[in-house]
């Protein structure tokens, strides 16, 4: 029962689409109420704790990414490309998305040799020799603490707003 849990709260978080805008808009109402029901049946079932369920119902109802700049035009994608495919040594990557903030950014990408990629910046992407590191997989909205968490010990210096940021939409609005 925990893994199919598990698995319903990753495909929420799957299911919940985001619009490639300037910012990332909060979740809608139906995407709350979803996730809410879910998180209920959990706390329920005794799949998760109190703890958990209050800890991903704040960020549930959360908006960490206002002011996070989500934009990325077709030109701005395929300078990205260029640059990371080379940063990577690879012949090309496919860019997705984008999330800048206080000089820092984090590129999602696929490398069509592994699985896709969450790329850590220090500044400009199209200066760095590389990335500082890179998160891939996906995760229920009751460990995006922790992911926020790691987000910060494994990228000093990152602004505490764009690891939430990260966090948030990799667990409740992560784009297919």
């Amino acid at each position: 029962m925990k893994r199919l849990l598990t698995f319903t709260l990753v495909l929420l978080a799957l299911a919940a689409r985001a619009d490639q805008g300037a910012t990332e808009p909060p979740l809608s109402a139906k995407a709350q109420a979803q996730a809410i029901q879910t998180l209920n049946e959990a706390l329920a079932d005794k799949t998760i704790s109190k703890q958990q369920f209050d800890e991903a119902l704040s960020w549930v109802r959360s908006t960490p990414c206002a002011g996070v700049d989500r934009s990325l035009t077709g030109p701005r994608k395929l300078e990205l490309g260029r640059a990371i495919a080379k940063q990577e040594k690879r012949k090309r990557v496919d860019v997705y998305q984008s999330f800048s903030d206080a000089g820092w950014s984090i590129i999602y990408l696929g490398t069509r040799i592994s699985d896709n990629g969450y790329f850590f910046y220090s500044g400009d992407p199209l200066a760095a020799a590389r990335a500082v590191t890179v998160w891939s997989g996906a995760a229920p909205v009751f460990e995006a603490s922790e992911i926020a968490q790691w987000v910060l010990k494994n990228v000093p210096g990152i602004p505490p707003r764009l690891a939430k940021c990260f966090a948030w939409h990799v667990t409740l609005n992560r784009d297919l």
